[in-house]
């Protein structure tokens, strides 16, 4: 008779408690300060109650109360008792219709006294008191430990059947776990690449971003992979916008280094002003919202420059990968890193992954290619420097010295021999440094001179002797340079360095002027020297070099420019 008679009067209180409460699925809450004791709490008495947004509860540090009605839905005779999910983010005691229903940690006065709880709890309802309809949910929180200023600190309450909410929030980490595998996978894929087949800047780039888009995903889900305390939230979010500033920098960056962007500032003014709007958003949701749409705002425009300037295939994909992330994020930008971001950034890194890998495929294709043209054309001028005329030449002039001048004769078998020594040490390098092409220059000048009866000079300017060269390509404008000049005096050639900023990065020029002479033939045309010239570059630097040439005043000028 006591317990029914309990039970009859506290559910009549909630009752009349009810009728004056504003209720949860309206968004709404009332909070009271002051220090109340759970009878005073529990009784309905209205006054020091305040009405407030259930997402703008932000007393801090408490103990405070706070009370609102919920709803239990209706179910099915023999269902369940439906229990509720409480998200706080503080230690809390709760009362449901004025009876205990459950605690999470202890409420305390000081931060000694407090016992964190865990951000979310499943509490079963009491069966007497899980009735559809509305109900009396009266709590007492405090948040000593929290280590930051949330915009509000309760994040949901539901009432359904503790089986299926379970299960909700399982199959809600389940695509983004799926997506987390991915992206960990791509990013290793491309950064083994880096490692194993030198890939360039965009390849590490679009591996670390991957990494980034993962630890993102993995942030997000760490709140349902473990029910951690409270102050670990602090700890969850900050990690959390490291991971989103990092996609934020990374994906312009991406797209920037794939397609070559030649304005550089474009991709900095854009982020440094997304990010710096940052500091005018509260709250570490809407912050995390502006920098990543930001970041697709940039990366769309550099994306649609890159369409206007013909790159071949991969801008317009990237673009249709950015525009697919882009209305994702229109459609919940403020929700959209919890979401939609595994969905959209999943879609946009395998659209640029495999436009990565088709542009890498073309650069082998292209580099294989000019290794063959290469070697092809590398015998032949090997040929032309054994041909007989050459070699008929070369064994009169020394057969008279032998006779006639010895030391002379000395001195041109010690130069070819170095010209030989040096082809045959750099035939088979991809690059070497420039000192030692101009060490095979500079012999093959002392065999022109013995053979001219003269003195040749090289003289430089600016240059790096370190700065890496394909083999044998001075020494083939000097024989390009001697097969269509007849020189009979003295003449001094000249090779000029210097480092210019362009497109993407710094690249280093070379200007080679060879002194017209007697008898001159004109120049250029795709002979063998040329085609060796543009296959060696090609080799060495796939797509990213430059080769011009033509007569001026002072003589035939080459201009050569490759990145530094």
């Amino acid at each position: 008779m006591m317990s029914s008679a309990l039970f009859a009067g506290c559910f009549a209180l909630s009752l009349t408690a009810s009728a004056a409460l504003p209720s949860a699925r309206q968004g709404l809450v009332q909070v009271n300060t002051e220090d109340l004791s759970p009878e005073v709490a529990l009784s309905g008495d209205a006054r020091g109650w305040r009405t407030v947004a259930a997402d703008q509860v932000n007393e801090g540090t408490g103990p405070y109360w706070l009370r609102t009605q919920v709803d239990v839905p209706p179910r099915e005779a023999g269902a369940p008792t439906p229990a509720l999910a409480l998200s706080v983010l503080g230690s809390w005691e709760a009362w449901w219709d004025g009876g205990l229903l459950g605690r999470n940690g202890q409420v305390g006065r000081t931060p000694s006294e407090e016992v964190p709880g865990r951000v979310d709890a499943l509490l079963p309802l009491p069966t007497g008191l899980s009735a559809p309809g509305p109900h009396v949910l009266t709590m007492r929180i405090s948040a000593h430990r929290l280590g930051f200023q949330p915009v509000g600190t309760v994040h949901y309450m539901q009432v359904g059947e503790a089986a299926s909410l379970a299960q909700m929030r399982m199959l809600g980490l389940v695509p983004a776990l799926c997506m987390l595998g991915a992206l960990v996978l791509m990013g290793l894929y491309h950064l083994v690449r880096v490692r194993l087949a030198h890939g360039g800047l965009a390849t590490l780039l679009l591996g670390v971003l991957c990494l980034a888009a993962a630890a993102l995903v993995l942030m997000e889900s760490w709140r349902g992979l473990a029910n951690y305390p409270y102050p670990q939230h602090a700890l969850r979010l900050r990690l959390q916008a490291a991971a989103v500033l990092a996609v934020a920098a990374l994906l312009p960056a991406t797209v920037h280094a794939a397609f070559g962007e030649p304005l550089r500032w474009l991709r900095w003014v854009g982020l440094g002003l997304g990010l710096l709007a940052l500091v005018f958003v509260p709250g570490f949701d809407a912050k995390n919202s502006v920098a990543l749409g930001a970041s697709l705002v940039v990366s769309t425009a550099l994306a649609v420059r890159a369409w206007r300037r013909g790159e071949p295939g991969g801008a317009l994909g990237a673009l249709a990968g950015l525009c697919f992330a882009g209305t994702l994020y229109l459609l919940e930008p403020w929700g959209f890193s919890e979401r939609g971001f595994f969905v959209a950034f999943g879609g946009l890194l395998v659209c640029l992954t495999a436009i990565h890998a088709r542009r890498q495929r073309h650069q082998q294709e292209r580099f294989e290619s000019a290794t063959r043209a290469a070697e092809r054309l590398q015998l032949e001028l090997l040929k032309r420097s054994l041909q007989p005329h050459f070699l008929m030449n070369t064994l009169g002039a020394l057969s008279e010295w032998v006779e006639t001048e010895p030391a002379q004769a000395v001195r041109f078998i010690e130069a070819l021999g170095a010209v030989y020594r040096h082809l045959l040490a750099v035939s088979g390098e991809r690059t070497i440094p420039l000192a030692r092409e101009l060490e095979l220059c500079r012999a093959h000048l002392e065999v022109m001179g013995c053979r001219q009866g003269t003195a040749f000079q090289l003289e430089t300017e600016g240059v790096d002797l370190s700065a890496p060269v394909p083999p044998a390509l001075l020494h083939t404008l000097l024989e390009n340079a001697f097969s269509h000049n007849r020189y009979v005096s003295p003449h001094t050639f000249r090779l000029e360095s210097s480092l210019v900023a362009e497109g993407t990065g710094p690249r280093r020029r070379y200007v080679f002027l060879a002194p017209p002479g007697t008898g001159t033939r004109p120049g250029g045309g795709e002979g063998t020297g040329s085609r060796y010239l543009r296959a060696r570059l090609e080799e060495a630097f796939p797509g990213a070099w430059r080769l011009e040439d033509g007569p001026t005043d002072a003589g035939w000028r080459t201009r050569v420019e490759v990145p530094a």
